[in-house]
């Protein structure tokens, strides 16, 4: 038999094969499956290996005698008591060989011609409890090209043979030829009801029209006439010379490359959803954080405004009074009453006055400064409540994969966990707390509070100061000594100057003040949001690494998809 397959369309969709299995491969590394790039890496070893025979059955159904016949060597040993221990793969070799790969399986090389063609693999019988099964299975069941289902003639009903057939794949019973070892046993009534019991069987298990062969290993091997091999050989030899099994080949390894596909189908999706999720949620708190800052620096300015405006009435209140305080008529009572009672004096009035002004501008400030910073921290906390909820949602869209393990994937939980864990904790730090507690009033006294004090400081200097500065002008006026009139006089001398002098200073102080509440609001709103914005900075490096380590997967797995679906697409056109 010649195994030169000259069919140039075949080789190339051989080496396309080949190259998409060395992608999937990459792809089997990167998600850190070690027993899917092990299958990968085998299903390309199998495309340039020869035709891959599978021989399974019971115990002492004559699996051995069929591959000696077949062969036409005594390659497995045949005895009474089962002597396949272990799973037996024979190839082709210029000098004989026998080499124990794994503890159940050995490699036998055999300088044999049918063997250029075809390599071979022994296995347990199908009724013997051993762990073997799983590498049959996992094994050479997928990278077989064809499988010969061996059955005792006489009795091919065994339930452990065709439970067997159920254990592997329904795509792999495709690939199954049954052989009825022992044919000779039999008398042909007998044989052919068997047949036809077997090909019902085999349409029971999904398998429509079953390839079926009757042998006898002893006839053969006994050069006796009726062995059944010089068919199985014509149906490998036609194979194998016409391209059909290299066409199986192709047939077999694409199959089992489109199950590995469709397999990562569901888990690259997933994987794809909760990346999507992530960005969305990463770009979700960004925006909840600058919506949230835009609306603070709206509250800021809305304060800053009714604080200046209620300035602006305080103060026009005061210059009026004060206008009012500094006629002539009042000076003089004042003075000349001062003179028998200090209580009713003009530095009484002027004490009172600045007592009477401290608490209007404290109380008065602060119910404006109160209901604002009420209005901000209801703010700050609808951000931390829509960020939490963020972060809730976020935590559900959580992969759960067996066949994808990806090292970042492993911390998105403690990240999520931890964001979470500080954003409950953000009222518990303590340059927070003054601002952000329960209670909103002492937030207004720390951001307001100083200013006010501050203001109503300089207020109260001004007017010490002014009516001072008049007292000291109008004594000067006079000689020592001098009484109440002139005394009173000299104010009303001066009194214009002062009072323009004084107002021009409360106009002056409603700018510093106007400042000093715009820093200290901005100031604190920049440490609140600096501290929202460290908390999730780590989130966002999180998801900013996830995308550096899924991107590319998922992005290689559809280029494998969409290669595969277009050489599959070919190959069926041609292979079928």
């Amino acid at each position: 038999m010649s195994s030169q397959i000259v069919d140039e369309v075949l080789q190339d969709y051989r080496f396309k094969l080949n190259d998409l299995l060395h992608h999937i491969e990459r792809l089997s590394s990167d998600i850190n499956n070690a027993a899917l790039e092990e299958t990968v890496e085998s299903l390309r070893r199998n495309i340039n290996e020869p035709f891959l025979f599978v021989v399974v059955g019971e115990v002492k159904a004559g699996k051995s005698s069929f591959i000696n016949a077949l062969l036409g060597a005594e390659v497995c040993e045949t005895d009474i008591e089962p002597r396949t221990d272990a799973i037996q793969q024979i190839v082709y070799a210029d000098e004989p060989f026998r080499m124990q790969i794994e503890p159940n399986l050995r490699k036998i090389g055999l300088p044999i011609d049918i063997l250029k063609d075809i390599s071979i693999v022994d296995t347990p019988g199908t009724n013997t409890i051993i762990q073997e099964h799983q590498i049959i299975t996992e094994r050479y069941i997928p990278n077989s090209d064809l499988t010969f289902f061996v059955l005792f003639g006489k009795n091919p009903y065994q339930k452990s043979a065709w439970d067997f057939l159920d254990f592997v794949s329904v795509e792999w019973r495709k690939k199954v030829v049954f052989i009825l070892q022992q044919a000779d046993l039999l008398k042909p009534a007998d044989l052919q009801t068997n047949l036809e019991r077997v090909r019902d069987y085999a349409n029971l298990k999904q398998i429509k029209s079953p390839i079926i062969f009757a042998t006898s290993a002893d006839r053969e091997l006994n050069n006796e006439a009726e062995s059944g091999f010089e068919a199985v050989r014509a149906y490998i030899r036609n194979m194998v010379s016409s391209g059909e099994s290299y066409k199986i080949k192709l047939r077999s390894v694409s199959g089992t490359t489109q199950k590995i596909i469709d397999a990562l189908s569901g888990d690259i999706r997933g994987l794809q959803e909760q990346l999507e999720a992530d960005r969305r949620t990463v770009d979700s708190i960004r925006s909840r954080i600058e919506a949230g800052r835009k609306r603070s620096r709206y509250e800021v300015d809305n304060l800053t405004e009714r604080l200046v405006g209620r300035y602006d009435s305080l103060s026009a209140r005061i210059k009026r009074e004060f206008r009012d305080s500094l006629s002539v008529f009042t000076v003089i009572r004042r003075s000349f009453v001062g003179i028998f009672n200090k209580e009713a004096s003009m530095q009484a009035w002027v004490n009172e006055f600045q007592e009477r002004c401290q608490r209007e501008l404290k109380s008065s400030l602060e119910e404006v400064s109160n209901e604002g910073a009420q209005h901000f921290v209801d703010g700050i906390r609808q951000l931390l409540e829509g960020l939490t909820h963020d972060l809730n949602n976020v935590q559900t869209k959580q992969i759960q994969s067996n066949l994808i393990s990806i090292k970042i994937l492993e911390r998105r939980q403690e990240v999520i966990e931890s964001v979470k864990c500080k954003v409950n904790q953000l009222f518990a730090d303590e340059d927070i707390t003054q601002s952000l507690s329960a209670n909103a009033d002492n937030m207004a006294a720390e951001i307001v509070g100083g200013a006010i004090a501050s203001v109503a400081g300089i207020i109260l200097h001004i007017i010490e100061f002014t009516v001072a500065e008049a007292i000291l002008n109008a004594i000067g006026i006079a000689f020592a000594g001098i009484g109440v009139i002139i005394f009173a006089v000299g104010i009303a001398w001066q009194r214009n100057r002062i009072i323009q002098r004084f107002e021009q200073a409360l106009d002056n102080e409603k700018d510093r003040f106007k400042l000093e509440i715009t820093d200290r609001l901005n100031q604190k709103l920049s440490i609140i949001y600096e501290e929202v914005e460290r908390i999730f900075v780590q989130f966002y490096d999180y998801v900013e690494h996830e995308t550096e380590e899924i991107a590319p997967i998922i992005d290689r797995y559809k280029t494998i998809q969409a290669n595969a679906e277009q050489l599959f697409s070919q190959m069926n056109t041609r292979l079928s």
